[in-house]
């Protein structure tokens, strides 16, 4: 009987060492495939490159960047934090009013209904930051200017995160919206981390700022046919155009799709 025992016991140790291994392997074919694809394109490219990548299969969030100690201006994908932290505060659904600029914010980019939520619902820039806060987006910090808010992917996709799997600070009804409303910007604005793919949700953001030159980003949601997801963002600036941005950013969307297929 303790024979029998000890062989069961030792049956089970086997199987769970092979399953440690079988998994630490995944991770880091994953993690291999996606750095060799992006970095082909992140360290030749001129500009400054950033992306992370959040994939529900592994766990675990990949990312890589030509200038990693770097903070990004979010330009409009710092709309989704407001959007997030206003239902966040409020706990409950949004007014007829806030929906109206909730919808022009996110689906059309319009920067006015974006200032008018920004400074009377969500409480400014400190407001803003404590939407950060409350994600543990510790790598991000609010400006009086939204679009001047500096963040990193990494953070972006902690965001994401709680928006398409799930959230201990947004409802389900919370998450929902905001999905909705990323699933359906204008179709001229539906470029960036949507290349090669048909199921996504996002939100872009673009402006040419000083020494900056053209910021351009690209954040959102990922499904692809055969049902695997992932939650992406991907910042870049010094960009000399908004189409090099724009670029680079459907360049690393390609790659990653099939690796994460």
């Amino acid at each position: 009987m303790k024979r029998s025992q000890h062989k069961r016991k030792f049956l089970f140790i086997i199987i769970a060492i092979l399953l440690i291994i079988l998994g630490v392997h995944h991770f880091t074919s994953t993690s291999a495939r996606l750095k060799s694809a992006w970095n082909k394109i992140i360290f030749t490219s001129n500009n400054n490159v950033s992306i992370a990548v959040y994939s529900p299969k592994t766990h675990q969030i990949y990312t890589s960047s030509n200038a990693p100690h770097h903070k990004f201006r979010t330009a409009s994908t710092v709309k989704v934090s407001i959007l997030a932290g206003i239902l966040a505060n409020q706990q409950g659904p949004l007014t007829s009013h806030e929906k109206s600029l909730a919808k022009k914010m996110i689906e059309q980019s319009d920067n006015d209904s974006t200032s008018e939520l920004f400074e009377n619902y969500l409480g400014g820039k400190n407001g803003l930051q404590q939407t950060f806060e409350k994600f543990g987006m510790t790598q991000s910090h609010a400006n009086s200017s939204w679009g001047l808010t500096v963040t990193t992917p990494k953070d972006q996709v902690k965001l994401l995160n709680n928006i398409f799997y799930k959230s201990k600070v947004l409802s389900d009804d919370d998450r929902s919206a905001i999905r909705a409303l990323m699933s359906n910007v204008e179709g001229d604005q539906a470029w960036g981390i949507s290349a090669s793919s048909d199921n996504f949700a996002l939100k872009n953001g673009w402006l040419n700022y000083g020494k900056s030159g053209w910021i351009v980003n690209s954040i959102g949601y990922v499904k692809n046919s055969n049902g695997t997801d992932y939650t992406i963002a991907v910042y870049t600036d010094k960009n000399q155009t908004m189409a090099a941005g724009q670029q680079v950013i459907e360049q690393l969307a390609r790659v990653t799709k099939p690796i994460l297929d």
